[in-house]
Parts: C-alpha cells; sequence; structure tokens
C-alpha cells in the first residue's frame, strides 16, 4: 500500500495492486474515479411501502423532517439525506418506517423487479437490505425466502426482517447446494447478491481495504460460479435472475457471467432501462485457454451494467439481468385490496377458526390453540382475525408463525424465521410478538395508545420505562382495557403495552432495549 499523495480528505490508503490494476482497466478514467474517493460517500434511505399507516401525507412529513429532496434515481421511495441528518438514532428507523442503505446497493431489486405473488429467493441476503426492498415490491403476497450462509449475520437479516414488518419470508441459514437440493426448480425470480472482494465499499468500510488482495479475488470469483450454479437450478423456466457485486473486478463481474453464459446456453442477457447505468467491459474478460467465451456471449456482456462512484451518486456495482429460456408458470397476482384482507367469501370468514391441531402432539407442553384464538378476538377487527387465521400455522417449541399460503417444505433446513411470528405460548395465556405489531395497522386493532413522536415518553419506550398516558391518547374500538394495547408513535405501530390505571407497562423486547437520541 501506499499513501494518497496529499489527499487532505482521504483517511484510507487504496491497496497498490488495485491501484495498479485499475490504472491499466481505465486508462484515462483513472484518475477521475480515484479522486472520486476524496469525496464524502453518499448515504440515503428508503421508506418503507409495507407501513400501512404511513400516509402520503406521515411519509412527507418524514421527508421534511430529514430534508430528503433528492430521489435515487434507480430505486422507488429512496432519497439521499445530508451526512449531518443521522436518521438511524430516531424512533422512526426503530419501527421500521424506512431503511437505511446505500444508494448503488438498490440496483439490484430494482432491476430484478419482483411481482406480488411470485415466489423469490434472496440467496445471499444479510444484513437485508435488499430483502426488504424485495419484501416491498412483493406487498404481503407470494413468498420470499431470504437465504445467508453465515449465522451472525443471518440474525441481523431475521431482525431487519421483522423491524420492516415483513409477513411472508422465510429467513434461511444455508449453503446455495443445500437450498438447490431442497427446493429443486421452484422461483419465479432470483436475487444473487453474491459475496465478493468489496472494492467498491473501499470508501465506506476500511476492514474491506484491508482484507484484499488478488488471491481473494480468485477465491470470490470461483464461489461465485458455484453459487450462480446452484441458482440457475432453482429458477423456473422463463425466470429472472439478477446477479450483482460491489466490486469493479472484471473476474467478479463481467467474466464470472461469460462464463455462467457459456456454461448454460438456456440463459439470456436482458436489457435494463437504467440510463444513469455505465455498460460492462466485455473487452476486460481474460480469454482463458479453458474457458473459451463465444464472440455472441462476449457482446451480449455489454448489456450488463455497473455503477460507478465517479459518475453517478453511490458506490461501486456490477448488475447483470438474466432470464431462463422457457414460459414463465403462473402465478396469483395482487388483488386491490389491503394486504391483511382475506378474499375469502363473508360465509367462510364465519368458518375460519384456529384448530387446534397441535394439541395431541404436544401433550403436556403449554400449547392451547384457545388461548391464540381468544388473543385474535380481543385484540384486532373481523378483517385482520381473518388473514391471521387464513395463514398455515407452525409450531417452533413454544413459539408460533404463520407461513406464508405457498406450499413450502422446510423439514431439513435451518430456519431462522418462518414467516410471521405470531406469539409465544406462556403458562395459562399466549404473548404476542414484537413482530406482529411492527406488521399490523392501527386501524386494525381494538385498543391503541397513541402518543407523538418528539414525546420525552417515545424515547422512554425504547428504553423499556413505563409512564403515564392520558386519557385522549387512549382509544377503545370495541374492545376493553384489559387487553394489549398496540403502542402507535405518531400514528405508526411501535410495540406492545398494557394498561393498568393510565399508566403504560412496557412490553418493547428487553435485547432492542437502547438509548435514542432526537434528531436534530
Amino acid at each position: 500500500m501506499h499513501w494518497n499523495r496529499g489527499w487532505d480528505k482521504m483517511d484510507f490508503v487504496l491497496p497498490e495492486l488495485f491501484e495498479e490494476k485499475m490504472k491499466k482497466l481505465l486508462g484515462e478514467e483513472w484518475l477521475t474515479f480515484w479522486e472520486s474517493y476524496a469525496g464524502n460517500r453518499f448515504q440515503a434511505l428508503r421508506m418503507n411501502q409495507l407501513k400501512l399507516d404511513v400516509s402520503p401525507d406521515k411519509e412527507k412529513q418524514v421527508r421534511e423532517k430529514f430534508c430528503l429532496e433528492k430521489q435515487v434515481p434507480w430505486a422507488k421511495n429512496a432519497y439521499y439525506y445530508e451526512s449531518d441528518v443521522r436518521p438511524g438514532k430516531h424512533p422512526y428507523h426503530e419501527i421500521g418506517v424506512y431503511y437505511i442503505q446505500e444508494p448503488s446497493a438498490m440496483s439490484a431489486a430494482s432491476v430484478l423487479d419482483p411481482k406480488p405473488g411470485m415466489r423469490v429467493l434472496d440467496l445471499c441476503a444479510a444484513p437485508g437490505g435488499k430483502s426488504t426492498q424485495i419484501a416491498s415490491m412483493l406487498q404481503g403476497k407470494g413468498l420470499l425466502v431470504s437465504n445467508e450462509i453465515h449465522p451472525a449475520r443471518c440474525k441481523i437479516l431475521s431482525q431487519n426482517m421483522e423491524r420492516m414488518g415483513v409477513t411472508n419470508a422465510i429467513v434461511t441459514n444455508e449453503d446455495s447446494e443445500t437450498l438447490a437440493n431442497h427446493f429443486g426448480c421452484f422461483y419465479h425470480a432470483i436475487l444473487v447478491d453474491a459475496p465478493c472482494s468489496g472494492e467498491g465499499m473501499f470508501r465506506k468500510n476500511q476492514e474491506a481495504v484491508e482484507e484484499w488482495s488478488k488471491e481473494n479475488v480468485a477465491v470470490c470469483a470461483k464461489r461465485q460460479q458455484e453459487i450462480l450454479e446452484n441458482a440457475s437450478k432453482m429458477l423456473l423456466p422463463g425466470g429472472k435472475l439478477v446477479y450483482s457485486t460491489c466490486t469493479f473486478s472484471p473476474e467478479e463481474n463481467e467474466q464470472t457471467i461469460a462464463v455462467f453464459l457459456s456454461e448454460h446456453e438456456d440463459f439470456k442477457v436482458l436489457e435494463m432501462e437504467q440510463n444513469c447505468f455505465d455498460d460492462a467491459r466485455p473487452e476486460w474478460i481474460l480469454q482463458e485457454s479453458d474457458k473459451h467465451i463465444s464472440e455472441e456471449v462476449m457482446a451480449s456482456i455489454s448489456k450488463t451494467k455497473r455503477l460507478w462512484p465517479h459518475k453517478l451518486q453511490g458506490e461501486g456495482h456490477y448488475v447483470a439481468l438474466l432470464r431462463k429460456k422457457g414460459v414463465l408458470p403462473e402465478y396469483h397476482q395482487m388483488n386491490d385490496e389491503s394486504q391483511f384482507i382475506s378474499n375469502k367469501s363473508a360465509e367462510k370468514q364465519k368458518k375460519s377458526k384456529v384448530k387446534n391441531k397441535k394439541a395431541d402432539k404436544t401433550k403436556g407442553s403449554l400449547v392451547d390453540y384457545n388461548l391464540v384464538d381468544e388473543f385474535l378476538t380481543a385484540t384486532f377487527d373481523k378483517e385482520m382475525c381473518t388473514w391471521i387465521k387464513d395463514g398455515r400455522f407452525e409450531l417452533f417449541g413454544e413459539q408460533l408463525y404463520r407461513l406464508p399460503k405457498e406450499e413450502v417444505s422446510l423439514k431439513g433446513l435451518h430456519v431462522l424465521r418462518a414467516g410471521l411470528h405470531i406469539g409465544e405460548f406462556k403458562k395459562n395465556r399466549f404473548e404476542p410478538s414484537h413482530a406482529l405489531a411492527l406488521a399490523v395497522s392501527m386501524k386494525h386493532v381494538k385498543n391503541v395508545i397513541m402518543i407523538p413522536e418528539e414525546d420525552e415518553r417515545t424515547f422512554a419506550y425504547f428504553r423499556g420505562e413505563a409512564f403515564e398516558v392520558s386519557d385522549e391518547e387512549i382509544q377503545i374500538h370495541d374492545g376493553s382495557q384489559k387487553g394489549w394495547f398496540l403502542l402507535c408513535i405518531n400514528g405508526i405501530s411501535a410495540g406492545w403495552c398494557k394498561l393498568a390505571g393510565g399508566r403504560l407497562k412496557n412490553h418493547y423486547p428487553k435485547g432492542l432495549r437502547k438509548e435514542l437520541r432526537e434528531f436534530a
């Protein structure tokens, strides 16, 4: 490594071999590229379209609060924010109103563009930015399987899916081969945001600089081929696959796709309607003797895209959109109703009950499905009760989950999250999960407590403290003050609580409690 020749804004050095490589590849562009490292990195957040209580007016308030004026061109509902703004320390972040994400990283899910009702796989999903973006596009319809091979990162992925109120996702901790053997040809769309050498993250992540080496680039390229191979086995005919990385290395980008296409004639590259992206560089592909790349494949590589930090407001990224030959099987399109409203007839709704189907198998345990029925009836209106009961229930120990309606077997998989966590069976009672609170809308809940976002009690709630509430802040809709209350901050669901004599009993999860600082 060597120093940066006086660039006072750069507080790190680039790997010397990386510099030499990029000089050779970029030629006259090198200096502009290198100078981009001296600038401030761009930061953005994406508004969460799954939060039903975030009305257009509320979204406008959030945008004004954080001075969100400029949109990210390639992502819907995404905005840049200035470096002196700290949205990650605001209560809105904790309750999933938005997701903070590097702007270029939003490109992959935008290009995949999954439709409500599809079965989608995010194969390398942690920490969850792309998965939560996909979930927002699916709008609660269909199935999303979000996978991460590293256990610690998979836990973070699961937490982010919960925070954003995702209801139709399964989070798995597996390698790509295990998933391919388990699912077979199953998905309408697949995202492979592959583990890479991270050259595009140098300005953001010092560890990426320190861990870079030519040997690591080669290791990543080999691993990417394996992941793509397994992903191809799980994609239905006619389905779309997006391959992306956050690196500049041709070995991990153009060459990875060229080798894959050479070995899979049933895949082709599709054009992307993104004017702000650069065409990829087929001339950078190494023509190795044992991997002949045809002229046809070389020509198609220019349809894949690169995002350069010296040409747009974001870090480095590479995106390729592929389609598997054939006709895509049908999937159920989203209807015009709310994602929580069942399309069953009124007659069927009356018959919908939580069945005590596990009673015989769990003799001596705490499980009593009548407790769930009692909780749902006391807490939610008929529409929400119907939606929850209309799912497929799965019991993990004493934890109850509502699986997406798509038929999928989880047997043999390491699953961290199976759809929506409804709650936990405890002695003589059923306790709702925090995930359920973040996923529901206040309009479907019978007992609600409303407090303003700027109120000191809001910050007390995230510290796990009890506090007083006024009669005006308590809303009872066909319920009683003895049950569970949904605490709402500025009308947006934040968590569960109970009420005793005008005093709120805090049920914010102990593992999530923290001190937040008001947005300045």
